[in-house]
């Protein structure tokens, strides 16, 4: 019988996987996000002196480890709400984590297949960090982890990304990351150090720190000198299984209870998909069956309420509800006291697989049947402003994880929002360290547009962010509580990152393709 050969991994493998979960971690607290500056310096030590080839090896592996320890709570959800067998579910995230490595593989692969690695100076490492913000912004992922986030809890160093965004302070850190390998290799190798890059690094950190503590200073001292609203969440903790049809008069009714001590309240804001009663979207009264107020009575406040909406076919309208016949929406509906619906927003951002499939509608609508945990939810038609009248609030809603993308937060307050508000349940995650890295995500879109972020979840963690990144109040999680708090509405701040967006990462781009295009044009007329 022929023996199955189990080849050791190398020092390079280790230092490679070691890299990521090192950035895995630096997500993890605050008393680790300082790893993010130097997470990066294991797999650039791994580099030397290897081939592409070998280098897009190394990259995968370290992208994979940084996956798999990130996102090990992907496993739990599969088998408790997906109901698939343990060892699929791992096979399933391995297999995710594999296919998101390639983020770490492209990377690793360009940068040494241009000879990145090989010599030390400032103009390579500047290359070497634009191409890190290309292959951050620009590859396709589910959850976009950014190294710029772990810096969330930081509240003076994330100041910096109301100027170009999470992109530019992750090109910041990767170039320190890069200084800190060329000192350390030199010292290794007892070489003459490469002090320039160090140098700016250090500057550059010293100016990030400046730039954050004026920022700070001057936008506290804004808010003291403004209104505040009263805003309250309700966390009524139901688990991912309670929340059905069945149970949603006792759902409804427990937030409308958790509700009424929030008489003096401005908005009272309740989680996503709290009220699992399905509404049609011509509704323009937030009432169950025509009979029940959503809404307590008596109530003077107005409500923004994470419910469920469709649009009928009306042909169908005489059989009743039937769920596989309708266009179904993810919804949060602002009511006013008297539970009429002034506005909705349905989501368009949904999660694959949790909320739809490509094409299940059409050519695969059989998977429905076979693994019925798919969604088959529709995206909303787009972000929508929510107003509520005499009260200057004009709230950005973002459903779920629509609160870690950039670009939504932007465009909502382009648009006039002055409050952004995020409807969330993170039960599916059990008690994981997911609750905890999506209120870390969250974090930079209220410094990117100076704005108010108040997160409202199922299960937690409820949060009030402050436009200084300062998390002002929260709740644990899987805890039943509610969390008020007065918020500023902002009108007059523009932030640079709203005018302009994410604009470095076109400039990384841009940089990238002119080194390859230069790189390229070199060895032509060499040969």
């Amino acid at each position: 019988m022929k023996k199955i050969r189990i080849n050791k991994p190398t020092g390079s493998q280790i230092l490679a996987a070691g890299s990521g979960v090192l950035f895995s971690i630096s997500l993890f607290s605050s008393a680790l996000g300082l790893l993010g500056w130097i997470c990066f310096v294991p797999l650039l030590a791994a580099l030397r002196g290897k081939t592409a080839r070998q280098s897009l090896r190394l990259g995968m592996i370290s992208g994979t480890s940084m996956n798999l320890v990130s996102l090990y709570w992907l496993v739990g959800t599969l088998t408790r709400f997906g109901e698939i067998p343990l060892v699929p579910s791992m096979a399933a995230v391995f297999v995710f984590c594999v296919y998101s490595s390639l983020q770490f593989g492209i990377f690793t692969w360009y940068i040494s297949r241009l000879g990145l690695c090989r010599r030390k100076s400032v103009s390579n490492a500047l290359v070497i960090s634009f191409a890190w913000v290309v292959a951050e912004f620009f590859f396709p992922v589910l959850f976009p982890y950014g190294i710029g986030v772990s810096q969330g809890y930081y509240p003076t160093v994330i100041q910096v990304v109301d100027t170009l965004g999470v992109n530019f302070l992750g090109f910041l850190m990767f170039f320190a990351n890069v200084s800190v390998f060329y000192l350390v290799d030199d010292i290794r190798q007892r070489s003459r150090p490469v002090l320039a890059p160090p140098v700016i690094s250090v500057a550059a950190i010293a100016v990030v720190f400046g730039y954050g503590t004026f920022r700070i200073n001057e936008i506290e001292k804004f808010l003291e000198t403004e209104p505040r609203v009263e805003v309250a969440m309700v966390q009524a903790n139901f688990d991912y299984a309670e929340k059905n049809l069945d149970n949603e008069p006792i759902i409804t009714e427990k937030h409308r209870e958790m509700s009424r001590e929030f008489t003096e309240a401005d908005l009272v804001i309740w989680p996503e998909t709290s009220v699992q009663h399905w509404f049609p979207k011509e509704d323009s009264v937030y009432r169950i069956e025509d009979q029940i107020d959503v809404v307590p009575a008596g109530h003077a406040a107005h409500f923004l309420i994470g419910g469920l909406s469709f649009i009928p076919d009306p042909a169908l309208l005489e059989d009743g509800w039937d769920e596989e016949d309708h266009r179904k929406y993810n919804t949060a509906f602002l009511v006013d006291p008297q539970s009429n619906i002034l506005e909705q927003y349905s989501k368009t951002r949904l999660f694959l697989l949790g909320e739809y499939f490509p094409w299940i509608n059409e050519e695969l609508r059989f998977l429905k049947r076979v693994f019925p945990m798919i969604g088959d939810l529709t995206p909303g038609e787009g972000s929508r402003v929510l107003e509520i009248p005499g009260k200057n609030i004009k709230i950005g809603p973002l459903i779920c994880y629509e609160d870690i993308m950039a670009g939504l937060s932007r465009n909502y307050v382009k648009t006039g929002a002055n409050l952004l508000v995020n409807l969330t349940n993170d039960a599916w995650f059990g008690r994981s360290i997911a609750p905890y890295q999506h209120l870390l995500l969250s974090i930079p879109r209220a410094v990117e547009t100076r704005r108010y972020l108040v997160r409202s979840t199922n299960s937690g963690i409820s949060a009030i962010v402050s436009p200084t990144g300062k998390i002002e109040a929260r709740t644990g999680i899987f805890t039943e509580e509610s969390l008020k708090g007065n918020v500023v509405l902002i009108d007059s701040i523009e932030t640079l990152y709203t005018k302009v967006g994410d604009i470095f990462a076109w400039i990384a781009l841009a940089v990238t393709i002119l080194f390859v295009a230069k790189n390229y044009l070199g060895r032509k007329y060499a040969d």
